[in-house]
């Protein structure tokens, strides 16, 4: 009894979750010079952040609605393995190697030697 009050308990947590990847998704996909706070970057990045995101929300939540309801998991996991995963990951690459290269940049026009 608590057993399956438990997991529907964390099946809602679940879709939850993944309705708020869609709304920090959509965020930064829309408004990508005020992207929200987990990335930071060139305009591109944040649009394929936000969208891996949109995905990776999309998918998570159909896969957990499908699970409640009985069904068998699907394309939702495909989706998230094969698309939204690495369009967040390589996003999360790309402004880090932005911000890196921003960093070096301000150095060398700060110590006035060019590389």
């Amino acid at each position: 009894m608590l057993g399956t009050v438990l997991d529907r308990a964390m099946d809602v947590f679940t879709a939850a979750l993944g309705l708020g990847c869609v709304w920090m998704g959509c965020l930064a996909v829309l408004r990508p010079r005020r992207p929200p706070e987990p990335i930071q970057g060139p305009v591109q990045v944040v649009r394929t952040w936000g969208l891996g995101f949109v995905l990776l929300g999309i998918s998570l939540t159909a896969e957990t609605v499908t699970l409640m309801t009985g069904g068998e998991p699907g394309w939702a996991g495909d989706v998230i393995r094969w698309v939204a995963g690495p369009l967040v990951v390589g996003s999360i690459v790309a402004a880090v190697v932005a911000r890196r290269r921003k960093l070096h940049r301000a150095r060398t026009v700060k110590g006035r030697r060019r590389a």
